[in-house]
């Protein structure tokens, strides 16, 4: 009987590891031990009622194990959703943000961040350098990233 929870242990951790590292062999696996365990208690020959305990167990464990997992995968989400990407991505649609001005965050060599209107973002340069600091104009947006050119500090 020892096993048998043994390979249920491993089985629900591989099912846990499937949300995270997606693929579906740690589904398959974590399946397969799960079943090897009912097996390997049909093999002990060990008393009815107690098969039923163990399946019923099992099956509360592998709901409670997606539970776990579906949680963890929406904490990241929010906190995901709660940075300035999402907020970036809804600018860059709109095209709200091109033509705007701000300072190099951090040296674009060529990609690096930017403030803008009090908010940073991921930008890529246009040309191949700009240091921190450099006063910088939003020309167009490309995937997770503003795309920048370096502004002439010389007033004319």
């Amino acid at each position: 009987m020892i096993i048998a929870i043994i390979l249920s242990i491993i089985g629900l951790v591989l099912i846990y590891l499937e949300f995270f590292l997606p693929g579906g062999i740690f589904a398959i696996g974590g399946t397969l031990l799960l079943i090897s365990s009912v097996f390997m208690l049909l093999i002990e020959k060990i008393q009815i009622i107690y098969f039923i305990i163990y399946i019923i167990l099992l099956i509360s464990f592998v709901f409670l194990t997606i539970k776990l997992a579906l949680k963890k995968i929406k904490t990241n989400k929010d906190i995901f959703l709660d940075s300035n990407q999402e907020g970036y991505r809804a600018s860059i649609y709109k095209k709200d943000l091109i033509g705007e001005i701000g300072v190099a965050f951090t040296d674009l060599r060529p990609s690096g961040k930017i403030f803008i209107n009090e908010t940073y973002y991921s930008a890529t340069s246009k040309e191949n350098f700009i240091e921190k600091g450099s006063k910088i104009q939003v020309i167009d947006g490309e995937g997770a990233n503003l795309i920048v050119k370096k502004l002439n500090e010389k007033k004319g």
